[in-house]
């Protein structure tokens, strides 16, 4: 089992990696194009409702955590009878998400004038603009985003690697024909959509002919019991997951309502390639989150956290090279890539190291995360995530009238340290593992410290060739990413964990 656990993840990482990087690459090509052809107005736009978005998407309810949570076992046990079960039930689930969405995106219209600030109106209807929005988000629990709950849970979702890459191509490909050919915002929205609902057809196709058997007739429905049980879950998992959105997605509404929508197209630059380099870094440990389900259902709490430690060890590694690398290299990138257009596409070195802060703490606890839901203790940080979300809001808009747009990121740093992160760290150690207080915490900020430590060292190596030529950005990466893997060796030379990681290579 072990030895399936490692090849399904191995490809699983493989097939992330590949796909991501394409997709990062084609982004590239998409955005630029969106910025000479219709400007910085409407990619704040897009940053922004795109993120209205992320609260609406929150009437899924977290159904994939509690849904997944239910697949393990029949999964472990090839119960297919069960599995058609729970994939029937979650289908009708997600049917009702999505017209949740729909309403909930039209009921929101009449408030948009209120989150748009802008110097001049746009020429296109709004309502209009956002209703493709919702549309696309939507029309996705239609399709196959339940049937990909399966997949996942199952250690196969390499096997969806071609038509990833496939619909990231096109997507990218006809936004740049689009933009190009007709140079209208409306029309860019239309086929979105368009391509999404193509892209959702491919897959359930997909899924239904690797497992034929999820299209037969169900013979068995879940307990009104189980039914319930999934539900209380699903609040817990929902109630965590509202405060992630009030965490993670407030900073573009509060800075388009306070500071001005231009700005979050700026910094929507910098948030596009810090959450791709984010869902790589996710993804990579995501092609082992299913193997942690079945290690869960499978192995005692001694072996669990041995299997711990080595998978926060190596995702964790890839976490924190990956930070101090983006906070050396962003500005460069940017200067280099939308320089030419307006030195004020470049954000400050202050706001690069907020952003990259507020991304390595999101990074930081995927794996206690996958823990705390295999296990299905999903009430361990629930009131503490709304709290902390709640006090985010309040602080961000205040720290917005302030310090302007570095207050808005200073406000969800401060508030997942002390409210969120410490006391989730050490809960879900303890209820998983019986680890103690000390030990959770001393693994946890250690990290923060080398961070801290590269990222002066990298900065100081690499200060003289910073936000200059071509060749000197390449010389920054190759330097940079040698430093931070040299300094990691270091750091961490006395540990089992790394020469656990030299021999599972």
């Amino acid at each position: 089992m072990a030895n399936s656990r490692t090849k399904n993840s191995v490809l699983n990482m493989g097939a992330s990696v590949a796909i991501r990087v394409s997709t990062l690459l084609l982004s590239f090509a998409s955005r630029t194009v969106f910025i000479y052809v219709l400007g910085a107005e409407y990619l704040g736009l897009n940053g922004l409702f795109t993120n209205i978005l992320s609260f609406l998407a929150l009437s899924e309810l977290g159904l994939g955590s509690a849904i997944a949570f239910l697949l393990y076992k029949p999964i472990a046990e090839n119960d297919e009878e069960r599995m058609k079960a729970v994939m029937q039930f979650y289908k009708k689930c997600y049917y009702y998400v999505g017209i949740v969405i729909l309403l909930l995106g039209c009921s929101l219209m009449p408030f948009l004038r209120y989150l748009v600030n802008l110097d001049q109106p746009l020429p296109e209807n709004l309502y209009l603009v956002f209703f493709l929005f919702v549309l696309q988000s939507a029309v996705s629990y239609f399709f196959a985003a339940y049937k990909q709950t399966f997949v996942n849970a199952n250690q196969k979702t390499y096997l969806l690697g071609k038509i990833e890459v496939a619909y990231t191509f096109i997507s990218c490909l006809v936004d740049i024909i689009v933009l190009l050919v007709f140079r209208n915002f409306i029309a860019y929205l239309l086929f979105k959509v368009i391509v999404v609902i193509a892209k959702n057809l491919s897959l359930s196709h997909k899924i239904d002919k690797l497992y034929p058997f999820l299209t037969e007739p169900v013979a068995q429905k879940l307990s009104k019991k189980e039914v319930k049980q999934v539900f209380k879950d699903i609040y817990s998992v929902s109630v965590f997951r509202l405060g992630s959105v009030l965490f993670n997605s407030v900073s573009n509404i509060v800075t388009s309502a306070v500071v001005g929508t231009i700005v979050v197209g700026y910094y929507s630059n910098y948030t596009m390639i810090v959450t791709q380099v984010e869902v790589l870094m996710g993804l990579a440990f995501n092609a082992v989150a299913a193997g942690i389900g079945n290690a869960v259902a499978t192995e005692t709490k001694k072996r669990q956290f041995e299997i711990y430690k080595n998978i926060d060890f190596v995702t964790s590694a890839v976490y924190m090279i990956s930070s101090v690398c983006l906070i050396q290299l962003l500005n460069s990138l940017m200067k280099l890539w939308m320089g030419n257009i307006g030195h004020e596409y470049v954000l400050s070195q202050f706001v690069v190291i907020l952003i990259v802060a507020n991304m390595y703490t999101n990074c930081s606890c995927q794996v206690l995360e996958r823990y705390r839901t295999a296990n299905g203790y999903f009430t361990i940080g629930r009131d503490l995530q709304i709290i902390g979300g709640v006090v985010n809001i309040i602080l961000s808009v205040v720290l917005a009238k302030l310090w302007g747009f570095e207050g808005v990121l200073i406000s969800p740093f401060i508030c997942k340290m002390f409210i969120n992160v410490t006391p989730y760290v050490v809960r879900v150690g303890k209820k998983s593992f019986g680890v103690s207080i000390g030990y959770m915490l001393k693994e946890y900020f250690s990290k923060y410290v080398y961070v801290i430590i590269a990222s002066c060292l990298t900065w100081y190596a690499c200060k003289s060739i910073h936000c200059t030529t071509i060749l000197n950005f390449i010389v920054e990466c190759i330097g940079t990413l040698i430093i931070a893997i040299l300094l990691f060796v270091v750091f961490y030379y006395k540990s089992q964990n790394l020469k656990q990681i030299f021999k599972l290579i």
